[in-house]
């Protein structure tokens, strides 16, 4: 289905780094979607990169070339709309040692380690021998697969709309800019524009069915997309049971997101809020060390809450899985075994949700 932007908001507009923006997007008719559900949006390759492969590959725009699933299209059309190319594929360098005889990487560790912050342009001019493929280079690309966003909102709040809390990717490697498909094809979209999109349901990040337990929310920069919606609801639903935050980011001045809608709720009693600012003071204090000096969150958990946590995987997760296991163990005197098996156990039970990334 396709929806309608009707708001973008850059909510760091002061800050250096790439810009987090709240995009609010609508539809016709009402939308069947929870909280804690994933938008998929399909975004377009930015025209700088696809003018760098029809350089590097020496072809012709309107050239028409097959695609599996679309049939006959332009080489231009297949670059810019079908074609994975601001991420390196892995796969693709499995297809050059099977297909082609590469034998730079001995194992898919390897490989996976050598694509990863890279795209198909640094492949490319890594070996320029590649050019001599042509059209035919394009045959070992990765369809171009829409991007999963946790949704920023509640459909009994907002039920012809979609809103998503997103960051617009964009970092220097290999002595070039990089950039996200999707986030920048949203970051530089007007009002008006239409996305291809479609709900994903997230039937492992959902809000407790009885509002009265109380919930525990952890998360990092743009994690916190789906505590917006989580509270968004139990407002509506006027909840009993307490609403405990813990949100970190860079900088409080600059990148303090949705600040005034966290700062609403706390204001009208309904959320409490523990915030961590990891670059305001020169020794770096993240969300799980806020866990360690703050530890109202458990006496949540032993009051048979709810613990969600939404972020990056290798970083917040992981920090945030290790600090509580520390915690507990300190707690209740309980071995690394104990604690392993705790958590392990509370996922079962969902009274631990991770949506991570």
């Amino acid at each position: 289905m396709q929806l309608r932007l009707v708001e973008q908001i850059n909510l760091t507009p002061q800050d250096a780094d790439p810009a987090s923006y709240l995009i609010k997007l609508e539809s016709s008719t009402p939308l069947d979607y929870q909280p804690g559900d994933w938008l998929t949006v399909k975004g377009q390759n930015p025209q700088a990169l696809v003018n760098e492969l029809v350089l590097h590959l020496n072809l012709e725009r309107n050239d028409e070339i097959t695609l599996r699933r679309q049939g006959k299209v332009t080489i231009e059309q297949a670059l810019t709309h079908y074609l994975e190319l601001t991420v390196l594929d892995p796969a693709i360098l499995n297809k050059l040692v099977r297909q082609y005889g590469f034998d730079h990487w001995a194992s898919r560790a390897e490989m996976q380690s050598y694509s990863k912050g890279r795209d198909v342009v640094d492949l490319l001019e890594a070996f320029p021998s590649l050019a001599a493929l042509g059209a035919e280079f394009l045959s070992l690309l990765s369809p171009l697969a829409p991007r999963y966003y946790s949704m920023a909102s509640s459909s009994i709040c907002y039920p012809n709309q979609i809103h998503l809390l997103y960051k617009a990717i964009r970092y220097f490697a290999q002595d070039r800019e990089h950039v996200g498909v999707t986030s920048n094809s949203m970051a530089q979209a007007e009002i008006g524009a239409l996305f291809e999109v479609e709900v994903k349901p997230n039937a492992h990040f959902k809000l407790p069915v009885e509002s009265s337990i109380p919930i525990v929310m952890i998360a990092a920069g743009t994690g916190l997309a789906p505590f917006i919606g989580f509270m968004q609801q139990r407002e509506v639903q006027q909840a009993t049971g307490t609403n405990l935050m813990y949100f970190g980011e860079t900088h409080q001045q600059t990148r303090f997101l949705c600040q005034s809608q966290l700062a609403g709720w706390q204001q009208q009693g309904l959320l409490t809020l523990d915030t961590a600012f990891s670059r305001d003071q020169s020794q770096k204090i993240y969300v799980q060390d806020r866990l360690l000096h703050n530890q109202a969150w458990l006496d949540v958990w032993q009051a048979g809450g709810h613990i969600y946590i939404c972020g990056d995987k290798a970083g917040l997760a992981q920090g945030v899985e290790q600090q509580i296991k520390t915690i507990w163990m300190q707690r209740y005197g309980w071995q690394q075994d104990q604690a392993n098996q705790a958590w392990l156990d509370a996922k079962k039970q969902k009274r631990i949700q991770m949506d991570v990334y």
